[in-house]
């Protein structure tokens, strides 16, 4: 059913980022100006990005350095696939909205894809603009392709529970869209730690152990294995907010590559934590930025 009201407001700004247009601009312009440089590689494309969503003054900079590497390509759309932090449900939400309002103004939904996606009538893919509506981590992604991109539309989608079952099937609905004119933009913080969180798996040497539990997710992710991606997960109960992004995200690359032959080569640009910043290691998130090239040579899908 069409949204009642067609754009979807902010729900964060002035929390997770500035509410004011000027300063907003600003601050992501400061962060990109700092980041790593971006330099076209010969043969490749940036294909996909995984960056944290908390509040900008916490990952924002990490988040900036990794997106800024896809600045110099041209895209059609992004895909931007966040986890769901309000709502507990299997497989993909979708919106019947038209924009995404952020305080630099609209985001066009592109609605070819969504209505593509929703032709497949795959049963873990449904229209749910309730869950979008309060979601911050999709949101928090936005001003920054609004700065690299302006005019570029999103496919918005919110993540609930993904298993093997559900990451076969929405991967055969989603990889047509795994090309070159596409960027894909997964939404993810790594590990919570604390009481809070409800997560201390030790309590000695915090700092250096929560790099080796991130590093040993993170390098799943960099080999692009999805099973051992998701078993790490299980395994040790790591609290990946955007593990079920993360997942989708690989499936569809692996399925891409058994279909087309695509080569897919990704990097860790930057892994950082809160508490590096705050000092505080029995309260801390961890941050990692990833971004994943593909390769020129092959045809788009789309």
């Amino acid at each position: 059913m069409k949204a009642e009201n067609s754009v979807r407001e902010p729900a964060v700004a002035g929390q997770f980022y500035e509410s004011d247009p000027e300063r907003l601009r600003l601050q992501i312009e400061q962060m990109l100006a700092d980041g790593k440089s971006a330099s076209p590689s010969c043969g490749r494309y940036v294909q996909a990005v995984i960056v944290p969503h908390a509040g900008y003054a916490y990952s924002g900079k990490t988040a900036a350095k990794t997106l800024k590497l896809a600045g110099n390509f041209e895209y059609k759309r992004a895909v931007v696939i966040s986890p769901s932090h309000s709502f507990h449900f299997k497989g993909l939400a979708l919106s019947s909205h038209d924009a995404y309002r952020t305080p630099l103004g609209c985001i066009p939904i592109d609605k070819k894809p969504l209505n593509e996606i929703l032709s497949k009538k795959c049963r873990w893919i449904n229209e749910m603009d309730e869950v979008h509506i309060p979601e911050h981590s999709l949101e928090v992604e936005l001003p920054f392709l609004q700065v690299l991109f302006p005019e570029l539309p999103i496919v918005p989608i919110v993540c609930g529970h993904v298993d093997h079952e559900i990451a076969g099937d929405v991967s055969e609905v989603l990889y047509p869209f795994m090309d070159s004119k596409t960027l894909w933009v997964i939404s993810s913080d790594f590990t919570h730690f604390g009481r809070q969180f409800g997560y201390r798996p030790f309590t000695e040497n915090i700092p250096a152990k929560l790099r080796d539990l991130d590093t040993g997710a993170v390098k799943k992710i960099i080999r692009l294995d999805y099973t051992g991606f998701s078993d790490y997960v299980e395994e040790t109960g790591a609290t990946i907010c955007g593990a079920n992004p993360i997942k989708v995200l690989l499936k569809t690359i692996e399925k891409t590559s058994a279909c087309s032959g695509s080569a897919f080569t990704p990097e860790l640009v930057e892994y950082t934590t809160s508490g590096e910043l705050t000092g505080d290691y029995s309260h801390t998130v961890s941050y990692a930025g990833i971004v994943i090239y593909g390769a020129l040579c092959h045809p788009n899908l789309t």
